[in-house]
């Protein structure tokens, strides 16, 4: 049977939850690495998606999904995830702020650490 599976884009293989390589600097100067932000584009796209299914006849993002596939961002190169990134971080920061997003943050995102410290500062960071 044939792989049809879209092909790891990522130099050095799939990012693992264990790998921290900080890749961007996002415009609130938190340092993120390839897997928080592969994290936060997927939150965003399921946001979308279960918006679309809300409120309209059909997700066009779900059968685009389904029909031809679906690298995934944790196989994306770092270029591709960061242009991908900067495509929804404001919306992203949006859903944080109105405490709107579908499900909660990756438990090593820079948002978490700065939710637990008191003064608003990332600890050990």
């Amino acid at each position: 049977m044939p792989d049809n599976l879209p092909s790891n884009q990522r130099d050095g293989g799939q990012q693992t939850s264990s790998s921290h390589d900080i890749i961007y600097e996002d415009q609130r100067a938190l340092k993120l690495s390839h897997y928080v932000m592969a994290e936060r584009c997927m939150l965003m796209e399921y946001a979308s998606i279960k918006e679309q299914i809300n409120t309209e006849p059909q997700s066009d993002t779900l059968i685009y999904i389904l029909e031809g596939g679906f690298r995934g961002f944790h196989k994306f190169s770092n270029e591709h995830l960061i242009e991908e990134y900067k495509d929804i971080e404001e919306q992203f920061y949006h859903l944080y702020e109105t405490d709107r997003l579908p499900y909660m943050l990756y438990e090593d995102d820079p948002l978490v650490a700065l939710e637990l410290d008191e003064t608003g500062e990332v600890a050990n960071g």
